[in-house]
């Protein structure tokens, strides 16, 4: 089993270049897009008897993969990677943009990444222990340190490692307290590199056809479905409910866009933070998040 995910992951990242090639546009995104389903479905059923964390994490990797792979073509034209460059996009990055893979550069700052993130990490850490010694199991209590341990601990430790490697790699979760309004929380607050990949195998092309809202909706509705093959499909259970929460974000963000100004930041974070139960339905709490708490009882 083990071989056939590393296979798949192997492929979604191989086909990034390959994909590269294919001149029609159209082609090139009906392939990626049938290539990703085909694989997820793949490990979703080699993985069908195995408990539901392992299978998130499997699933989540031969996504990842596809993904790159996916962006990878997307973005390259005569600006192609290296071998070098491109394996550490696909298999040392959790950002999505392969331009800053491009060209190392000297003298990138990165020791106040590592010690930001080493502290966030120290942090989050203690809070997860403590939430599992005090036995909470809200999803929002669960949900906080575990968070703030690796979206902007961790992954601010890998930032600092890439920069001194020479690759001006951006902070992928910038301060959430910040954020504006929606569209600026989504789109330069939560998850940047993802946002940027939705905007650009998705808003971009369904903006061009259909205008402006049906793009940023297209976004949206997308990365609610591909949360389900994260979220939902692992615990087979509360289907739809990502792609509700992500719907009802899209709609106050083309609302946003309508009025010409932002909502404000309280009425954007506690809209992600109150139905955070709906994104996380409660077989994926108990069955992955409160199992991954408890790795501190062994």
């Amino acid at each position: 089993m083990i071989w056939v995910i590393l296979g798949l992951v192997a492929m979604g990242i191989g086909s990034g270049p390959l994909l590269a090639k294919v001149e029609s546009t159209w082609l090139r995104r009906l392939v990626s897009w049938l290539l990703l389903g085909v694989a997820v479905f793949v490990a979703d059923r080699v993985m069908g008897e195995v408990d539901a964390l392992l299978r998130m994490i499997g699933i989540c990797c031969v996504l990842l993969a596809c993904m790159k792979g996916l962006v990878y073509a997307e973005w390259a034209g005569a600006q192609r990677l290296k071998v070098g460059p491109y394996l550490v996009f696909s298999c040392c990055w959790f950002g999505m943009d392969p331009g800053s893979f491009r060209v190392k550069r000297a003298g990138l700052s990165w020791k106040g990444d590592v010690f930001q993130g080493l502290g966030l990490m120290a942090v989050g850490t203690l809070g997860a222990w403590l939430v599992w010694w005090m036995g909470w199991r809200q999803i929002l209590v669960m949900f906080l340190p575990m968070s703030l341990g690796f979206h902007f601990g961790a992954l601010r430790v890998l930032k600092g490692g890439l920069r001194a490697a020479g690759y001006p790699v951006r902070t992928l979760f910038p301060n959430l307290l910040m954020a504006q309004g929606f569209g600026d929380f989504w789109s330069r607050r939560w998850n940047v590199g993802y946002s940027q990949m939705m905007q650009r195998l998705m808003g971009r092309p369904v903006g061009n056809l259909f205008g402006e809202s049906a793009g940023v909706m297209a976004v949206f509705v997308g990365s609610g479905i591909l949360h389900e093959l994260a979220i939902t499909l692992p615990v087979r259970a509360g289907f739809g409910w990502p792609t509700l929460f992500f719907t009802v974000h899209g709609l106050l963000t083309v609302l946003e866009r309508r009025l010409g100004r932002p909502l404000g930041k309280v009425p954007a974070l506690l809209a992600v933070a109150v139905p955070l139960g709906v994104l996380f339905p409660p077989a994926f709490q108990s069955e992955v998040i409160a199992r991954c708490l408890g790795v501190f009882g062994g």
